[in-house]
């Protein structure tokens, strides 16, 4: 549609709490954008903030407005009845990738037999940037085991805990906090991988859960 990048970006970002833009988008979803252009002597200089958009997705439409606050430097976006769209969790840990391997049982690529995946692969290469799904504090940092290099994230007022794995740069500590959205590491294949991609998983107190049907729910 010829949406500057910058656009295209904000409009993942609004809506990537309501709209799976890995697995989710089907054809006839469509959507509508308002948003600053910047003009100087009657030529674009670049596009602004989004102030108001429109999405379906399957057949559900989703929609945003920019409100800043009275005597304040800041705003969000909400729906048009007022709730902010800002949601405990983020889709994916990543902007842009394709999810390589679900939750369940599969046969290993290492180890070459049948055992439980109890998490979800994206692929993606070396250096791509790993972003945390959610607030939190920085729980571990280093290298266990076959994840490699990898981080957990223990976040705030919840059992939760989020899982990611293989990584070729690790940029937190323990103890650091985090904000949902922050870039915390970039993809590596380290471990038990076959490859550069990112292990991303869940923890509910002690137990492994599927975090896309985590997800879906909150």
């Amino acid at each position: 549609a010829n949406l500057p990048d910058t656009v295209t970006k904000q409009l993942t970002e609004i809506f990537e709490s309501n709209v799976d833009f890995h697995r989710g988008l089907r054809r006839g979803d469509r959507f509508s954008v308002v948003y600053e252009s910047l003009e100087a002597d009657g030529e674009t200089i670049r596009a602004g903030r989004i102030l108001s958009a429109e999405m379906v997705n399957r057949g559900k439409t989703f929609q945003a407005i920019w409100f800043t606050e009275a005597g304040a430097n800041k705003g969000a976006y909400y729906s048009f009845d007022g709730q902010s769209l800002r949601k405990a969790y983020l889709a994916a840990p990543m902007e842009f990738t394709r999810m390589s391997s679900g939750f369940g049982m599969r046969d290993h690529p290492v180890l070459g037999y049948r055992r439980e995946h109890r998490g979800v692969d994206y692929a993606a290469p070396t250096g791509t940037p790993v972003r945390t799904v959610g607030d939190g504090r920085v729980e571990f940092a280093g290298v266990q085991n076959g994840y490699g290099n990898v981080v957990f994230v223990k976040h705030r007022n919840t059992r939760d805990t989020t899982v990611y794995a293989h990584l070729s740069r690790i940029d937190v500590k323990v103890g650091d906090v985090v904000k949902q959205g922050d870039s915390i590491a970039t993809v590596g294949a380290t471990g038990r991988a076959t490859g550069p991609h990112l292990h991303w998983g869940m923890n509910w107190f002690d137990v492994r859960i599927d975090p896309l049907l985590v997800l879906e729910r909150k």
